[in-house]
């Protein structure tokens, strides 16, 4: 039941971080299978949800998939964003291109930060956790989760102001395509 209601979550945060289906694949089996071990230790407590324990569970499997060999970052293949966005009626077909040209500068912006600074992109935007989730998913203080946050979301502001992006544009924007992942 549990590998059935998360495992797209799952597999979405593991290809965000690993950029490799083959890869996010196999971490959503790694994950799932930790999981399963680690369950009977799991203990609900306060500011900490169930899916905030499997995300950790998940980016430790990223991350340690990632130091156990040489992984070569590459770029966010194309995702078909026009197949997995159903554009709406009033939507005109220069707006739907325009919005994939978008997300792809705002992925392609979101990979040019470092691991530290994406993964609270990602575990913020994507996967909607609090301050105090992300800092209990990446084991670190939530003061430290919300300097992250700052510096990655300035750097971000920075290089879509290279891209020719909005600010206010943007915002929505990043939010809206990082869960169409």
């Amino acid at each position: 039941v549990l590998v059935q209601r998360y495992q797209n979550y799952v597999y979405r945060l593991c290809y965000l971080v690993m950029r490799n289906e083959q890869d996010a694949e196999d971490m959503t089996q790694e994950t799932f299978i930790r999981a399963c071990r680690a369950l009977p230790r799991f203990e609900i407590r306060e500011g900490i949800s169930f899916e905030a324990w499997l995300y950790r569970i998940a980016v430790n499997c990223c991350r340690s998939r990632m130091r156990r060999k040489w992984y070569q970052v590459v770029p966010w293949p194309h995702l078909g964003y026009g197949d997995r966005i159903a554009a709406k009626a009033e939507d005109r077909p220069e707006r739907v291109v325009m919005r994939g040209e978008q997300r792809s500068q705002v992925l392609t912006a979101i990979n040019q930060l470092g691991e530290k600074h994406r993964l609270v992109i990602i575990l913020r935007y994507y996967a909607d956790l609090s301050n105090e989730e992300i800092a209990s998913v990446l084991n670190i203080p939530s003061g430290t989760v919300r300097s992250r946050l700052h510096t990655a979301r300035q750097r971000l502001r920075e290089l879509l102001a290279e891209a020719g992006l909005v600010d206010d544009e943007v915002r929505p924007l990043a939010v809206e395509e990082m869960r169409a992942v």
